[in-house]
């Protein structure tokens, strides 16, 4: 047996980072060579454990920030005026501009528009998931825009 350090998640086997004991044929032979795993020296464990404690660190950090931008989100309702029954749809570039007015800067990967155009005069709600158990949704309204004569 032989201890290793993932570097990639294997499925049955563990995710990365993860220090583990497995036959030295497995990991010499396969492990190893396809680079998804070192072997678990005491340089490499301490490196490995400061790895993890600085991904703790970061994830703490965003859950926090990422909290207090929920409690913002609960808060606020988007608008945006459009044409009645408009060609322009409202794009998540469109949504992520708006909550940056508001001081929400988020990547565009946590908004979900789940099978929803937004081009209609409505109220709408738009799932913005920031962590795994951290999400909400954010209230869109679409209002007609007024002609000046």
């Amino acid at each position: 047996m032989i201890r290793i350090i993932l570097k990639k998640n294997i499925p049955n086997l563990g995710k990365k980072y993860k220090v583990l004991k497995v036959k030295s044929g497995y990991a010499l032979n396969y492990l190893i060579p396809k680079q998804y795993a070192i072997i678990a020296t005491l340089s490499e464990v301490k490196k490995n454990n400061e790895i993890l404690r600085q991904k703790l660190i970061k994830k703490k950090y965003l859950f926090n920030k990422y909290e207090k931008y929920i409690g913002l989100i609960n808060k606020i309702n988007i608008i945006f005026y459009i044409k009645k029954k408009s060609k322009n749809i409202i794009k998540v570039k469109d949504i992520l501009n708006k909550l940056k007015k508001n001081k929400i800067i988020i990547n565009k990967n946590y908004i979900t528009i789940e099978n929803l155009i937004i081009n209609d005069i409505g109220n709408y709600k738009i799932k913005i998931k920031l962590l795994d158990k951290l999400e909400t949704y954010l209230n869109i309204t679409v209002k007609k825009k007024l002609i000046k004569n």
